[in-house]
């Protein structure tokens, strides 16, 4: 995950949905290193046809393969379970399919568990860590910029688990429910929230004494910071290494949090960032925008579509078919 991902050398189609999930019969590209995986469709019938799908719905849970049916009855209890829900298992295969840097095996054991539910347009994610003191590592923070990041648009997060845990099952969890429901999991993005979520939480443990910091302070600052490297994106700004550090401690300062921060965690997210960047990630974003418009016009759709969703990454779901 930390080589440039390869530009494709063909034109890709590529839906970025901005407001959930949709299912219905067309297909789009999605990337995988320099590998396009599609369903043919023209161009002349793509307006029609993403006019005509529906919102996919999605009230789904994700249970660890590890638990016992007493750990599952308690688990479903704590994430709100009442009547017919659909229910799939996270494994360890799951878990080194969406975070392959994770060092984990087919074998392993996974307890934490999820309800996903979608959520209207424009309500944005909403994370509740049903079980606080079994989630050691992640927190609600950072279980939302991940998925903001991977291009979950509006859904509420339910994260439980039986047992002391870090939350990983969860976070892999939540894909697995996607994938499940008709969706195809951009791996790219994926891969780019979950280095984004460790060096968040690995910033959170190193400063957790630290008076004056707090998680969801460096997390409003990271959301703040992609959104005005995007929107400096759209104005044309070929990003500099300055550029990106300069506005990542902005965020910082604007916060509260700068002056806690130690220069090599500065550092990181300033690498954090550039990986983004260089992963065309920003430049995913201004691409959904019509780029003939004029630089106002722009600046103003821009503000728009990052209330809406409150993120840029809308290509989580790339691609979705009909059962």
């Amino acid at each position: 995950m930390k080589h440039t991902q390869k530009r494709l050398a063909v034109a890709m189609t590529v839906l970025l949905i901005s407001t959930g999930l949709y299912n219905g019969k067309t297909a789009f590209a999605t990337t995988q290193g320099s590998t396009v995986e599609s369903t043919s469709v023209s161009s002349s019938n793509t307006e029609t046809t993403q006019s005509s799908e529906q919102a996919l719905q999605i009230n789904a849970v994700a249970l660890g393969n590890a638990l016992t049916q007493e750990q599952k009855d308690y688990t479903l209890k704590e994430l709100g379970i009442k009547g017919e829900t659909p229910q799939y298992t996270t494994t360890g295969q799951d878990l080194m399919s969406f975070i392959p840097d994770g060092g984990f095996t087919p074998e392993w054991a996974v307890y934490s568990s999820v309800r996903m539910e979608t959520q209207k347009k424009g309500s944005g994610i909403s994370v509740d860590i049903a079980t606080p003191k079994n989630i050691t590592k992640i927190t609600e923070a950072q279980y939302q910029n991940a998925a903001l990041t991977a291009g979950i648009s509006d859904a509420k997060l339910t994260v439980a688990s039986a047992v002391p845990i870090d939350g990983s099952g969860a976070l892999a969890g939540v894909y697995k429910i996607v994938e499940e429901s008709g969706g195809i999991i951009n791996r790219d993005r994926v891969g780019v929230a979950q280095d984004e979520m460790d060096v968040l939480s690995k910033i959170t443990e190193e400063n957790k004494d630290k008076a004056g910091y707090s998680d969801k302070a460096l997390n409003a600052a990271q959301e703040q910071a992609k959104k005005e490297l995007a929107t400096k994106t759209a104005d044309g700004k070929n990003l500099t290494q300055a550029d990106i550090q300069q506005t990542v401690e902005s965020a910082l300062q604007s916060q509260g949090i700068k002056d806690v921060m130690s220069t090599d965690q500065v550092k990181e997210l300033t690498t954090l960032m550039s990986d983004m960047k260089d992963k065309n990630i920003f430049e995913d974003f201004v691409n959904q925008l019509d780029l003939s418009k004029t630089k106002e016009q722009i600046q103003e759709k821009s503000k728009g579509l990052w209330e809406n969703i409150k993120g840029f990454f809308s290509g989580l779901w790339d691609s979705v078919t009909g059962k």
